[in-house]
């Protein structure tokens, strides 16, 4: 048979399986390796010699042949064997706690993982959910919510900041990321994001390409209440904050 021409072999290093207390053997690896949509391998095709050792046979002639075994042994490396797919690397930090009451040192590990997949991470048995945190903040929001969210920019803001040696007031953290979120989604301090997150002409204006929101503004026909604090201090008149939020009348 034309198929059966070469094989690939692969042995698995079962010392560091062991060392790494995983639970994998061959007939383990024989699945994913299968489930691999961009292999495009059969069944008959994966063969499991003994419990370390399999043999992969490419299904091709004998002119495609030498071709097939370059892409296979280049593609099989790469299959997840066990474990979430997104996440490319993680750190253990081990942890020392003392109890002060009984005084006995308890063991912590904490992980840094590289990648997302928050809700795969949280679901793991062993891992703590309530103190899993995640930096990607879209994630966070489509996974926790909107005020998981918010909390994610005011730390990640801190964070950076804290890293330079810098200190902000916590409520001007809280301030802008109230702002970026209180539509229900995350919007970013762009040109882009201000545009949804405000619909006062004059504004946008103020933030970004002045004449093009006048212009648009202007063709349209469209009208400002004059409520907000940019616009108030662009007509000169008083802003409804504090002493300016009611009116006298005669």
């Amino acid at each position: 048979m034309a198929s059966r021409l070469a094989s690939i072999a692969i042995t698995l290093d079962m010392e560091t399986i062991q060392v790494s207390q995983l639970c994998i053997d061959a007939y383990i690896v024989k699945q994913p390796i299968l489930q691999t949509p961009k292999i495009k391998l059969k069944e008959q095709q994966v063969k499991v010699l003994n419990p370390r050792k399999l043999e992969v046979f490419p299904q091709a002639n004998k002119d495609k042949l030498h071709f097939e075994l370059h892409r296979l042994k280049n593609k099989l490396p790469f299959v997840v064997v066990k474990g979430i797919t997104t996440v490319q690397r993680a750190v253990v930090n081990k942890e020392q706690e003392r109890d002060r009451k009984s005084d006995v040192k308890g063991e912590t590990y904490e992980l840094l993982v590289e990648g997302t997949g928050l809700l795969a991470v949280m679901g793991i048995d062993g891992v703590d959910g309530r103190n899993t945190k995640s930096n990607h903040i879209m994630e966070v929001q489509q996974r926790l919510g909107i005020e998981a969210a918010m909390i994610s920019i005011i730390d990640e803001i801190n964070y950076t900041m804290s890293s330079h040696g810098m200190t902000i007031d916590l409520r001007h953290m809280m301030l802008l990321a109230d702002l970026m979120t209180y539509k229900g989604e995350v919007l970013g301090i762009t040109r882009h994001g201000v545009q949804k997150i405000k619909d006062s002409v004059l504004m946008l204006a103020s933030f970004e390409k002045t004449t093009d929101h006048l212009f648009n503004a202007s063709v349209n026909g469209r009208d400002d209440k004059i409520e907000g604090v940019s616009e108030c201090i662009i007509m000169g008149i008083p802003m409804q904050i504090g002493t300016g939020m009611f009116k006298l009348r005669q």
